[in-house]
């Protein structure tokens, strides 16, 4: 899909902001990958070892995916919420959202964050706004099938989610970016587009890629 972002970065030549931004550092940033599924160092590392694990074709949420794929993801999911235990305590989040529905990042391309936070954190405490909470990030999805907008977070094992189709509320762009930053008072910022052309964090998140490249 041309104009978009993921599409341009992993299934052609594209114009895309990590290959415009690392061209003379690194020519992917891919640290992991299944058939159908990679996954890649978040670019605006508000925790080091931050990453993303997504599509390689374009599908707009992972709620949205056969039941086939979804196991799939949640195979290389496993893998690197191991691989970030090393960096902090991991947790895992979505904002999904379709492009007729309009909500979500902006980059309509199903991504889910896999984040080492500092201490271990109740997902209670990080989204009070939950409306339903389930036993793991598979049934997270399967309750969430269908639905063209919603968000869910937590350690993988136990997930808490908000149908936004059927519970709107205000929930703006980067919104558990947003949420991270202020919990843990950060100073980096929460806006993934306004960190630094080439972050050092990302550099020694990349250095580490031979060992997790497949």
């Amino acid at each position: 899909m041309i104009n978009c972002e993921f599409c341009a970065e992993f299934q052609t030549d594209g114009p895309a902001r990590f290959r415009s931004l690392y061209k003379n550092v690194a020519a992917h940033r891919i640290v992991a990958r299944s058939a159908r599924f990679v996954a890649v160092p978040t670019i605006g590392q508000m925790f080091e070892g931050s990453f993303l694990i997504l599509p390689i074709e374009h599908v707009e949420t992972c709620a949205i995916q056969t039941e086939d794929a979804r196991a799939e993801m949640l195979s290389l999911t496993d893998e690197m919420i191991t691989h970030c235990s090393a960096f902090g305590k991991p947790i895992v989040f979505e904002h999904g959202a379709t492009s007729a529905e309009g909500g979500g990042c902006g980059i309509y391309h199903a991504h889910l964050h896999v984040v080492p936070i500092p201490t271990a954190t109740a997902a209670a405490e990080l989204f009070p706004e939950a409306t339903e909470e389930v036993v793991d990030l598979a049934a997270a999805w399967r309750t969430l099938h269908g639905s063209p907008h919603y968000l869910l977070l937590g350690d993988g094992k136990s997930m808490r989610i908000r149908n936004l189709s059927t519970n709107p509320g205000v929930f703006p762009s980067q919104f558990f970016r947003r949420r991270l930053s202020e919990f843990f008072s950060l100073k980096t910022s929460w806006d993934w587009r306004s960190y630094p052309a080439v972050e050092q964090s990302m550099l020694r998140v990349l250095k580490r890629r031979a060992t997790h490249a497949g």
